[in-house]
């Protein structure tokens, strides 16, 4: 069951990842196998993959995780490039942070 599970959320984080390439490239892409979209479809998802997993357990963080996934396009708001990139750090860092917390709570607590 889980690994069906997680096949499902490995496909959808690769669907919202080549939507945010083509939403946010605006049809910059020049060729199928070129190394710059290989690791941006590679970021992309795996940036999705990451915000969907926050979602299943905490709603809001997830929905900002994903939302601050568009702000890494220099292309979304061009009078502001490379300054708000920072911001979906800050989001998956927040993430990252309450799952080491946790699992240290739960090793502090078990060695009592």
């Amino acid at each position: 069951m889980t690994n069906e599970k997680n096949k499902l959320n490995i496909f959808s984080a690769l669907i919202l990842g080549v939507s945010i390439l083509l939403l946010t490239g605006r049809g910059k892409i020049d060729t199928i196998l070129s190394f710059n979209l290989i690791i941006s479809l590679t970021v992309f998802t795996l940036l999705s993959y990451i915000s969907i997993k926050a979602y299943a357990n905490y709603k809001y963080l997830g929905i900002a995780m994903f939302a601050s996934i568009f702000l890494l396009s220099p292309e979304v708001f061009s009078t502001k490039k490379g300054e708000l990139f920072p911001i979906t750090y800050i989001f998956f860092i927040i993430y990252f942070s309450i799952i080491f917390a946790k699992y240290l709570f739960k090793r502090w607590k078990s060695s009592l």
